[in-house]
């Protein structure tokens, strides 16, 4: 079998969200300020409902003096900003190395200066890494998560960050700090 994942050629805009009704103008406005304010925050969601899509038309209201470094297991950020630096996950070789992984990737993404610091989708070991950036200086950073309602996320991300080496007593406290 093959898969081809081919991104859509449009980037939508939040004005295009609030354009389609699937974000009144208040909610808009309140992602918009969570942008300008550089709060870090995650998007949450299950799988196809737009995670995605809607973070990649936040970082499109990133100032364009900012960089943006992009951490992915496959490339789906399609943001429309000028100044992204893309980091893609790469797998073990059939010998079993030279495998670069989500937590690689954020650990080399801080040594690059990054304005913003963007994980696609936290979906493991990385958590740890992205929480700790953010409660050392490096602010609006952001990311998404699966999970299947709001009320799921607390679960899931203690269950991302136990990988990750965190106990869910440490986790609490970073995410009350970032």
């Amino acid at each position: 079998c093959l898969s081809l994942r081919v991104p859509n050629r449009h980037r939508l805009s939040l004005d295009d969200w609030v354009a389609g009704g699937s974000l009144d103008a208040r909610g808009a406005g309140l992602l918009a300020g969570l942008v300008a304010a550089r709060r870090a925050f995650l998007i949450s969601g299950g799988t196809g409902s737009g995670k995605t899509t809607l973070l990649g038309a936040m970082l499109g209201l990133v100032p364009p003096r900012e960089r943006i470094v992009i951490a992915e297991d496959s490339r789906e950020l399609q943001p429309d900003h000028p100044h992204c630096v893309r980091l893609e996950a790469r797998p073990a070789n059939a010998e079993g190395a030279g495998a670069v992984t989500l937590t690689d990737l954020v650990r080399q993404a801080l040594r690059m200066r990054p304005d913003r610091l963007v994980v696609g989708e936290v979906r493991g070991a990385e958590l740890a890494d992205l929480l700790s950036a953010l409660n050392t200086g490096h602010e609006g950073g952001c990311g998404t998560v699966h999970a299947n309602s709001a009320a799921d996320v607390p679960a899931r991300l203690e269950a991302l960050a136990a990988l990750g080496g965190l106990g869910r007593a440490a986790l609490h406290a970073q995410l009350a700090a970032a």
